[in-house]
């Protein structure tokens, strides 16, 4: 594929060409603080490839070099049943999941889906060396499913915590390994991965600085602008990391360049899960850091979650076209809501529109409403409710789930013991040959 987008540094402005050696690049190589990366794309006006399958119909802003038949394209409808419950004459719903009767067939029953493919995308078929992804759940589902599905060899990192949510479909590709880190959290996964990434042999996946995640996870606001033809004015997310709400205020910006979508305005109301909400504490404060918290503490708070995935320790929250920036640009909100809040919103969408919800999805959820009730949200207003996970009881009358067991299990004192890591790995390889 010929390439179509060019990288700019929201640092310093420096503009460049992807790399061609097998990988991609993840940061600016100037001297500055630090800040995140930005595709840039030849087609400035929002065009769709009806030819090309599932979400590479979005190509034309996504930084990809190939694509392949897939079917991840998250579902946008009108919510009329929750809606009316509500009180909302605006509300949509773009849904990323397992729900054939409203046309989604995400089977990770995650939008990380909309990750894992671009960023896959994106290596060149040339590409050499394991992929190393770091992730709390979700993520690592989906990546594992992509992996196989295209065969791409990498490695997944989740704590110990996750297992429970690493399941399949249909077959691993014995190329896709995973690793359970006992003891930590999704903090400490990112570490271990980032450690196992300098190994000969692997490369980083690079999380939020990776262009193809955030522009995959952005076409949740092209999808729902295609379906209603335009744009909403309040956008409403669950976050941990907040990269997908990074993901949505950039494609709201390359929109606004489109003359059909100029003039529109998207404010983002970004939700946290109590205990652990160390963005919404910041944002609230006028801070653009977050406040230090000893490690065990942390760990304390992220246990007592109803959705652990909300649980990033080191978000991209105030370096230069991070979440700070996107809210500030927005004029967007931050809150957040209890476990019983979302457990109670996640059970009020069941009984009404009929398709169960990850926890991620019931705290946007909850989120919305604390919104209405606060009156941060008009309810006559255009809402976009971004319901990220949803779906797997849905899926399970339709197909049996297969645990994923990992390939070695280490404990925290590793993390910084890579070599030990890489061994582990081989030496389950050798097992299963």
């Amino acid at each position: 594929m010929d390439p179509h987008y060019r990288l700019v540094c929201l640092g310093c402005g420096k503009s460049f060409a992807d790399a061609t050696d097998g990988s991609f690049v993840l940061s600016c190589d100037e001297a500055h603080g630090p800040a995140l990366l930005r595709a840039e794309y030849q087609e400035r006006s929002f065009s769709v490839s009806e030819e090309s399958p599932g979400l590479f119909r979005y190509r034309n802003w996504l930084p990809v070099r190939r694509v392949w038949e897939n079917r991840s394209v998250p579902a946008v409808f009108r919510a009329e049943r929750l809606g009316r419950r509500l009180g909302m004459r605006g509300l949509s719903v773009v849904f990323s999941g397992y729900w054939p009767e409203r046309g989604a067939y995400m089977e990770s029953c995650s939008f990380k889906e909309l990750e894992a493919l671009p960023v896959l995308a994106r290596v060149p078929e040339s590409g050499s060396g394991s992929l190393v992804v770091s992730s709390a759940g979700n993520t690592g589902r989906a990546f594992l499913q992509a992996g196989s599905a295209l065969g791409a060899p990498m490695v997944v990192v989740v704590p110990e915590f996750a297992l429970e949510d690493m399941w399949l479909v249909a077959d691993r590709h014995p190329e896709v390994r995973l690793v359970a880190l006992a003891g930590g959290d999704y903090a400490d996964a990112i570490r271990l991965g980032a450690n196992l990434a300098h190994q000969e042999g692997f490369f980083p996946e690079g999380g939020a600085r990776n262009v193809a995640r955030r522009d995959g996870m952005g076409t949740v606001l092209l999808a729902a602008v295609e379906a209603l033809g335009e744009m909403p004015e309040h956008y409403v997310q669950a976050v941990g990391s907040g990269t997908g709400a990074i993901a949505v205020w950039e494609m709201s910006r390359r929109l606004a360049q489109d003359r059909r979508f100029a003039g529109g305005s998207l404010r983002l109301h970004l939700v946290q899960n109590e205990p652990f909400a160390p963005m919404t504490h910041a944002w609230r404060a006028g801070r653009r850091t977050l406040e230090a918290l000893p490690e065990e503490a942390s760990r304390r708070l992220v246990g007592a979650l109803h959705s652990r995935v909300l649980s990033n320790r080191q978000p991209p929250f105030g370096l230069t076209g991070g979440v700070f920036d996107a809210l500030s640009d927005t004029k967007g909100t931050m809150s957040a809501v209890s476990n019983r809040e979302a457990a109670e919103a996640g059970e009020l969408f069941e009984s009404l529109e009929g398709c169960d919800l990850d926890p991620a999805a019931e705290v946007a959820l909850a989120g919305l409403m604390k919104a209405l009730s606060l009156g941060t949200i008009d309810p006559q207003a255009r809402v976009l409710l971004n319901l990220t996970g949803g779906g797997r009881r849905r899926l399970e009358a339709d197909r049996p789930l297969v645990a994923v067991e990992p390939d070695c299990t280490v404990g925290v004192e590793e993390i910084d013991r890579a070599e030990a890591v890489v061994e582990a790995l081989c030496r389950s390889a050798v097992a299963v040959v």
